[in-house]
């Protein structure tokens, strides 16, 4: 495969992956890290993002590797997205259900232990209704 067209395929497929109507939590980070996918989809050398940056292409590649191992910081992964004409969005999303729904649930086990405790000291409540609260 020719590189110009290897460099057109990860374009594609990176630009499909990142629409705007995708679900964020469909996005898969690809196998070696966001900075190398989005520096080859945009046919950028390490040489040349080393040098917006100025410092030296095994820097890039040290940079690109520590992503991929977990071990960026986010002040670094910033720094070379912006060489690259990106940004980074971080964001924390529940593995499963909503946010609300992940609070609901802790708050949910917090209350069953704090009634059960009551019950062994013979303080139960009787209803976890809050005054003028409405089932429902």
């Amino acid at each position: 495969m020719n590189r110009r067209y290897s460099q057109a395929l990860r374009l594609y497929q990176l630009t499909e992956q990142l629409q705007p109507t995708q679900l964020v939590h469909t996005i898969n980070r690809p196998v070696d890290g966001w900075l190398r996918a989005v520096r080859q989809a945009l046919g950028l050398s390490l040489k040349t993002v080393g040098g917006r940056l100025k410092v030296t292409p095994q820097a890039i590649h040290l940079l690109e590797k520590s992503e991929s191992a977990g071990s960026i910081s986010l002040r670094q992964l910033e720094a070379v997205a912006g060489a690259m004409g990106c940004r980074v969005v971080y964001t924390l999303l529940p593995i499963k259900g909503t946010l609300a729904e992940l609070a609901s649930a802790d708050a949910d086990r917090t209350l069953r232990s704090v009634q059960h405790s009551m019950s062994l000291e013979d303080q139960a409540v009787k209803s976890t209704e809050l005054p003028g609260q409405v089932k429902p």
